[in-house]
């Protein structure tokens, strides 16, 4: 099998403390990508300095402060793979991520491939987490991405792979949505009907920590009400095209939406919909997870720490 190439965007905003190991983990991967790019987004650290020690092996490009979306698209615009990894400057993978996922694509023909990821605090060696593996297994088939799209799945890009053709046909990132950028074009992925393969042998490390964010400014309540306002609308305007959904489908985005007017007015959520969410807790509940059905969460798997031993960290409950 010819090995696809593969380019690796990382956005960059005062991560000085962290982006050197992420850097270190991708060039570790045992399918190396062809190129690493980092667009620093105006950092006012030594950011810029901890990539350039990586010399010719990481392309460092510097632009004004600008948000995330601005910098993936200034990546995705200088890279030249057939796949592309968005990657976040904090985050960590198994050495086996790339290889695995690009081989399902070449064995599949799916258009994106997705894996595990764990949420975990990473301290002193250790990978410290509380809740589940998300995506253990594929997404039911018992409705399309979309349809769970709707119905409050997503995934984060840290742990996806995705055909070069498939994001010029769906096209770049909004620059005014932060933080729901990724998520607005998880949409308009989902949307142009591209097909996923669940890839379980690897895995995506979510670091969670109290540092800065990839741009300033962005994670204040007041502005992620309004972007969670406006990515609700924008889903909302376009859904009158997509054929394939039923009726619960839509009304379920129908009560995000009110949700999300409702935040940046200030006003409670209809009764109705306040019932339905308690049903959904109450479900969860009997359940045994707090996460719905599609996230498909399961308990970390022997071969998963292995995984994470690979990598230098040992997983334990927080």
């Amino acid at each position: 099998m010819t090995r696809p190439t593969i380019s690796v965007v990382i956005p960059n905003y005062n991560r000085a403390g962290l982006i050197g190991e992420t850097l270190a983990n991708v060039l570790a991967q045992s399918l190396p990508p062809a190129e690493v790019i980092v667009v620093d987004d105006g950092s006012t650290d030594a950011s810029a300095e901890v990539v350039a020690g990586f010399g010719d092996k990481v392309r460092l490009i510097l632009q004004a402060n600008r948000g995330p979306g601005a910098a993936r698209n200034r990546g995705l615009a200088e890279a030249t793979g057939e796949l592309i990894q968005f990657m976040d400057s904090d985050d960590l993978w198994s050495l086996n991520k790339l290889e695995a996922q690009a081989r399902a694509l070449a064995e599949t023909g799916a258009d994106f491939a997705y894996s595990p990821w764990l949420q975990a605090r990473v301290e002193g060696g250790r990978a410290l987490y509380a809740d589940p593996v998300l995506q253990q297994r594929p997404l039911p088939a018992s409705r399309s991405p979309l349809a769970w799209f709707l119905r409050g799945w997503v995934t984060v890009f840290q742990c996806c792979l995705f055909r070069r053709e498939l994001l010029d046909c769906v096209g770049p990132y909004r620059e005014d949505l932060m933080p729901s950028e990724d998520s607005e074009l998880l949409f308009r992925i989902l949307k142009s009907g591209a097909r996923p393969a669940h890839v379980p042998e690897a895995l995506a490390l979510y670091r969670l920590h109290g540092g800065y964010q990839i741009s300033r400014g962005g994670m204040e309540k007041a502005r992620r009400v309004e972007d969670w306002d406006k990515f609700t609308r924008l889903v909302a305007e376009q859904l009158d095209e997509v054929g394939g959904l039923t009726s619960a489908d839509r009304r379920s985005w129908a009560r995000t939406r009110r949700a999300a007017a409702g935040a940046l007015a200030s006003r409670p959520a209809p009764l109705g919909d306040r019932l339905g969410r308690i049903g959904e807790r109450i479900a969860r509940r009997l359940r045994g997870s707090s996460w719905p059905p599609p996230y498909q969460a399961g308990p970390l798997t022997p071969a998963q720490r292995e995984l994470l031993a690979e990598i230098g960290y040992a997983a334990e409950p927080a």
